[in-house]
């Protein structure tokens, strides 16, 4: 089991990029209007989200969430979730 956890966690790992790289990143990307970030999230008003996402990390000294949400939205981009939806009940 731990051996499938890693192998997981290794996949769904990217490298961390800095402030300066994400926002080099965002600068050219093209941002849809909704992306899925994974089964259960999706972000709408992708430029907004990322504008604001960048404005929150250069306020904050750690920048550590926004960092975050910018990362899951530069992934979602380069690795579209493809999988199931949430069932509907």
């Amino acid at each position: 089991m731990a051996v499938f956890f890693h192998a997981l966690h290794a996949f769904n790992t990217f490298a961390p990029m800095t402030p300066q790289e994400l926002i080099t990143y965002f600068e050219t990307a093209t941002l849809p209007e909704t992306l899925r970030l994974d089964r259960a999230s999706t972000q709408l008003d992708v430029a907004e989200a990322v504008k604001r996402n960048i404005e929150t990390m250069l306020l904050n000294s750690d920048g550590g969430r926004a960092m975050h949400r910018l990362t899951r939205i530069k992934n979602a981009l380069e690795t579209p979730y493809s999988g199931q939806p949430i069932p509907k009940l």
